[in-house]
């Protein structure tokens, strides 16, 4: 078993009413320590020991009220005691700085927008929340942070923006060698001296697992604060239960009947799934969430019944939707943990859908057709999934639009035969980057370059 390092995180001298618990039911923690160790003793991830359900007159008039007094809400319900609230309002209003529209493409269906952001994906929600609250509230005031994060692209884009130039933060950013092109990399190499690239020759799953292992070294913890900033990280999670009361207040002005909607959410490391759940539990009348995935189906397979959880695998195929080739989904036992490991009482909530890259092609072909909407091939997942999932007639679906076309500009060319235009964001990227340090997947060659950093 690992041994984690003691936490050091500062916040107000409030009190602090929530308590986390890990997955695996074992270890508790303040915020403090989930923040700051990440990953509990017992091997499993923090969630908060209980779920706040919001007052019924919040969703009364909830269509009045715009992203960021929504997000206030949400987010001051789940951390109000552990944060001032000027502070904890900074935070939000920096996060939900982006437009996230609910589109309609045709009827009963719409897409959530959350490529806004400086990277294109949702993922800039969650890394700028971290970095912000981190930066507000450091895990230790004045000491050198050193925030680590495994990525097969999105992730590590989003992470290196939302750090960059951040004082006493250097992030380093480990992929797997061959994982991404060249253009992707330029995301977090060409943002400045506090980013740092490392090539791993192996896995996505052991670039996370070295992350693991730096944030529990105890040495390491004497020269600087090493922290994770994965999904695995609870502050990344918690702002994007924020997207779906976000669904329910536009649906609501739009005038659709937005009552027990259905969302289908693309599911690579599982945490909008998680999210999603987490606002159904808050009160949110959301009705069946679709879990989209692409032919990584674990999780799949995990939900029918037809794979142990402690089973799955750690590999990956590579698909047409890449930022969801993740190996191990790092929140599958948060979402098992949210029913008690009960699979049957997940299933009430949660369809799992498995679509091939094919069904991805075609989804992006036919919304084309049907209604003139561009969908990249991580939405074209949660197209493809609202199709097959046999949906309950006359509720409205809405699919998360988890990025920018242009993300996967090659791919979207090929299948539409159409030129995408780059938007504003990606350009900026177009220069050349520092070249990424390449390291074997070993946590010694990993510890040795982060002392000498």
């Amino acid at each position: 078993m690992l041994t984690l390092r003691k936490s050091t995180l500062k916040l107000p001298s409030e009190a602090i009413r929530m308590r986390y618990i890990s997955t695996h039911g074992k270890s508790t923690a303040d915020l403090r320590g989930a923040v700051a160790q990440c990953f509990a003793p017992d091997g499993g991830l923090y969630m908060p020991e209980n779920i706040p359900l919001l007052p019924k007159a919040f969703f009364n008039n909830i269509e009045e009220m715009n992203v960021r007094e929504i997000a206030y809400v949400v987010v001051t319900t789940l951390l109000g005691a552990d944060f001032d609230a000027a502070g904890l309002k900074a935070v939000v209003d920096a996060t939900f700085s982006v437009p996230m529209p609910v589109k309609d493409l045709r009827d009963g269906l719409s897409v959530l927008e959350l490529h806004g952001g400086p990277t294109l994906a949702f993922k800039d929600f969650g890394a700028r929340f971290l970095a912000e609250l981190i930066t507000r509230f450091p895990v230790n005031d004045g000491q050198r942070h050193i925030d680590l994060v495994a990525t097969t692209g999105n992730t590590g884009a989003a992470i290196a923006n939302a750090f960059a130039q951040k004082k006493n933060h250097d992030v380093v950013v480990l992929f797997p060698r061959g994982a991404l092109t060249r253009s992707q990399q330029a995301q977090f190499t060409t943002l400045g001296p506090n980013i740092h690239a490392v090539e791993v020759g192996g896995t996505i799953s052991q670039c996370k697992r070295l992350v693991v292992e730096a944030v529990s070294d105890s040495e390491l913890s004497s020269l600087f604060v090493p922290v994770c900033v994965n999904t695995s990280n609870i502050l990344r999670l918690l702002p994007q239960v924020v997207f779906f009361f976000h669904i329910y207040s536009r649906l609501k002005a739009s005038g659709t009947h937005a009552e027990n909607f259905n969302v289908a959410v693309p599911c690579g490391n599982l945490s909008n799934l998680v999210a999603a759940v987490m606002a159904k539990r808050m009160g949110l009348p959301i009705g069946k969430i679709v879990a989209a995935c692409t032919a990584n189906d674990d999780f799949v397979r995990v939900m029918a019944g037809d794979l142990a959880p402690d089973k799955v695998n750690v590999n990956s195929r590579h698909t047409l939707a890449w930022a969801m080739d993740s190996g191990y989904p790092t929140n599958l036992w948060r979402v098992l943990s949210l029913y008690g490991g009960d699979i049957e009482a997940a299933r009430r909530d949660i369809a799992a859908i498995s679509v091939s890259d094919d069904e991805i092609a075609g989804a992006i072909t036919r919304e084309l057709e049907l209604s003139g909407y561009m969908a990249d091939p991580h939405t074209a997942v949660a197209l493809a999934a609202i199709d097959e999932a046999a949906l309950p007639a006359g509720s409205h679906n809405v699919a998360l639009s988890t990025a920018h076309p242009a993300k996967s500009l090659d791919t979207m060319t090929a299948i539409t035969g159409r030129a995408i235009e780059l938007p504003l964001q990606l350009t900026r990227f177009m220069t050349k980057g520092v070249v990424p340090a390449k390291l074997p997947p070993t946590y010694a060659a990993l510890k040795k370059y982060l002392m000498k950093l």
